[in-house]
Order: C-alpha cells, then sequence, then structure tokens
C-alpha cells in the first residue's frame, strides 16, 4: 500500500498521507474558538478512499442530490482564490475540529504543547473522519480532524521577511556616524 494514500481504519476513521502543514490552529483555537488546520498534499497523493468515503455520506445524506451550494472537502490548489505559492500544483483540505482541541503528537509519539513545535511548513498526518452539514443554504462535506502526528521538520511557510535579508551589515564606525 502506497504511503501516499488515505487507509481506512476499523472504527471508520482515516489515517492520512503525509501533508504540510498549513495556518495551524492546534495548540490554540482561532478567533472564533476552533481548531483547525490546512493540509497541503503532494501532487502524487491518492485521494481515492476519502472519494469514495465522501461520495457514499453525499448519497446517504442527500438521495436525490443537493439543492443549493455544495462544498466538498478536497480542494485544488491552482484554483484557489488564494493563490498562495505552497498550493500551486497540490490539493489542500481545510481540517476541522470545532471547539475540540485534537490529540498532537510528534514522531515518538509525545505529546506537543509547544506552538514553535507545530507550526506552517512542518510535516504531519492525522486521524480524519468525514461529516456532513447544512448552513444557511449551503451544504457540503467536511474532514473532521482527530488526532495529529508531526512528522518531521522544514522550513517555514511565513510570508515574512527575515531581518538579515532587510538590511547590509554595517560597519562599527558607520554605525556611530549615523
Amino acid at each position: 500500500m502506497s504511503k501516499n494514500t488515505f487507509i481506512m481504519r476499523e472504527d471508520g476513521s482515516m489515517l492520512s498521507p503525509e501533508f504540510r502543514v498549513s495556518f495551524p490552529h492546534i495548540i490554540e483555537p482561532d478567533d472564533n474558538g476552533k481548531f483547525g488546520l490546512a493540509m497541503i498534499f503532494e501532487p502524487d497523493t491518492d485521494f481515492s478512499m476519502l472519494e469514495k468515503e465522501v461520495a457514499a455520506k453525499k448519497k446517504a445524506v442527500w438521495p436525490k442530490g443537493v439543492k443549493g451550494v455544495y462544498s466538498q472537502p478536497i480542494l485544488d490548489g491552482d484554483a484557489s482564490e488564494a493563490q498562495r505559492e505552497e498550493l500551486v500544483g497540490k490539493m489542500y483540505i481545510n481540517g476541522k475540529a470545532g471547539k475540540y482541541r485534537p490529540g498532537l503528537v510528534d514522531s515518538q509519539l509525545q505529546e506537543i504543547t509547544d506552538e514553535a513545535e507545530f507550526y506552517p511548513g512542518c510535516w504531519a498526518r492525522a486521524v480524519v473522519t468525514i461529516y456532513n452539514w447544512t448552513y444557511m443554504g449551503k451544504c457540503g462535506i467536511s474532514v473532521n480532524v482527530r488526532n495529529i502526528q508531526k512528522i518531521r521538520d522544514d522550513e517555514p511557510l511565513i510570508s515574512r521577511v527575515r531581518a538579515a535579508d532587510e538590511f547590509e551589515s554595517v560597519e562599527d564606525q558607520e554605525v556611530a556616524d549615523l
């Protein structure tokens, strides 16, 4: 079985393949008091298991078809309105956990409680489930994040410019002259 595929577990949850973390609100909730993150997947990721489960849930919940605006969980980074560099050529999922903080461990299964350890750009995998929703004339299937395992570090995904890249070095005498 490929490491780039979703794996169905006995309890109906799925283990995701590795993904790059973006916009993590896992240690602390967002401004709305909700936990979640964006999961950015490599181009060779096989979504067939997740797509099958989404299609089955959609058919079970809306057997006569969806009325109104439908939102699907697997999103195309090239079609994203955000036009973020890290999404180009990739698919992503906005994983949600609502008001309940998902569990978060490192590769050695030690709990992570420091935001500096789980940041935009690190790599992780998650145990997820899907759920349906209807709200204000819209409906969809979303991905619930139950638990997360950080796999490895990588360059942070931040738009800030490093201070060292903003300036040139200054000799001591030049500083005195300022």
